[in-house]
């Protein structure tokens, strides 16, 4: 079994080429050839346990994430991999780095697939460690020329801006409202982890694709009724609508408050796939709600250890005892 940890992660794939891997997982959702499990949490008095697992049978792998999150602690991620074709366990991977490179992809290939091929400008809700990737992947998969940046704290968007500009190709620039974000931005995407809305639906412009990738818990929300009602009129697309169902807090939440219903809510692998467009038409506004799903994770654990194989990196630890095939 090969054992990479996070700095061999990091040195071996950069963010276009996950964002491609990204909708190639996509595709195969749509084409049946992903299986996926959502993410299950279990919570104990200190701390919790997540684990989500998934596979892609034409690559011949499947995988499974697990990671704990504990106040004062922080979250710890790991992911293994194995052969499917065979049952070998063929690595063992941290996957912190993995996973924020997944989570920023996820949403690059979204917007890729559902947004006007001519945008030029996005609102980015955000200034932590995953809006980086999120921002990264927006402008590796779309030609921004602009990105308009808004947190709560002017401090923490300035420092993200400084620490971003040298990163990207567009220009990053600092805005004071919600609606500053919004206005004028034909990609609005959204890493918080909010409990309410962060920007007013009515603010959006027509053409406008919304990507709220930051709520992945039944309790949090980025996006409001508005923003539904106005997007149902075009496509709403999620990474695993049974997933979205027990912890999209934004799609539970519209669908409570009438804005939206189950039905009208797609898969993107069926956008991937070719089986429905992404949009209708250059003026209708809609959306990619991104939880982040195990098919993305194995997609990049599997394209790793391929090339760690091929280029020698990592370490080969025994697997013994019930892991070894039976004579």
């Amino acid at each position: 079994m090969l054992y990479l940890g996070e700095e061999e992660v990091k040195g071996l794939i950069k963010m276009p080429e996950v964002v491609d891997l990204m909708g190639e997982a996509f595709k195969a959702q749509g084409e049946g050839t992903a299986p996926n499990q959502p993410r299950r949490r279990l919570h104990m008095p200190k701390g919790a346990l997540q684990v989500m697992y998934g596979g892609l049978s034409d690559q011949g792998y499947f995988g499974l994430k697990a990671y704990t999150t504990f106040p004062g602690i922080g979250v710890r991620f790991i992911l293994l991999l194995w052969d499917s074709n065979t049952a070998e366990l063929v690595a063992l991977m941290e996957a912190n780095i993995l996973g924020q490179l997944r989570t920023g992809a996820a949403s690059g290939a979204g917007a890729r697939l559902m947004a006007r091929e001519d945008a030029k400008v996005a609102g980015l809700f955000g200034s932590g460690s995953q809006a980086r990737t999120q921002l990264e992947a927006l402008c590796c998969a779309m030609p921004l020329e602009q990105v308009k940046v808004y947190s709560r704290s002017a401090e923490k968007r300035e420092k993200f801006i400084d620490r971003m500009k040298d990163k990207v190709s567009a220009e990053l620039v600092a805005v004071e409202t919600p609606a500053e974000a919004v206005k004028g931005s034909a990609i609005v995407c959204t890493m918080t982890t909010a409990k309410d809305p962060v920007f007013d639906g009515n603010d959006l412009e027509s053409g406008t694709t919304v990507i709220p990738a930051g709520s992945n818990r039944a309790t949090n929300r980025e996006v409001d009724d508005e923003t539904f009602r106005r997007a149902a009129k075009g496509r709403i697309a999620t990474d695993d609508v049974e997933g979205a169902k027990i912890e999209s807090g934004d799609l539970i939440r519209a669908v409570a408050g009438r804005a939206v219903n189950w039905d009208q809510v797609v898969e993107i692998g069926q956008i991937a796939a070719g089986k429905m467009p992404g949009r209708g038409s250059p003026d209708e506004i809609n959306m990619f709600l991104s939880q982040g799903v195990a098919i993305e994770d194995v997609a990049i654990g599997a394209e790793l250890y391929k090339k760690a194989k091929a280029q020698g990196i990592g370490r080969d630890l025994p697997v013994e005892g019930t892991f070894k095939k039976r004579t």
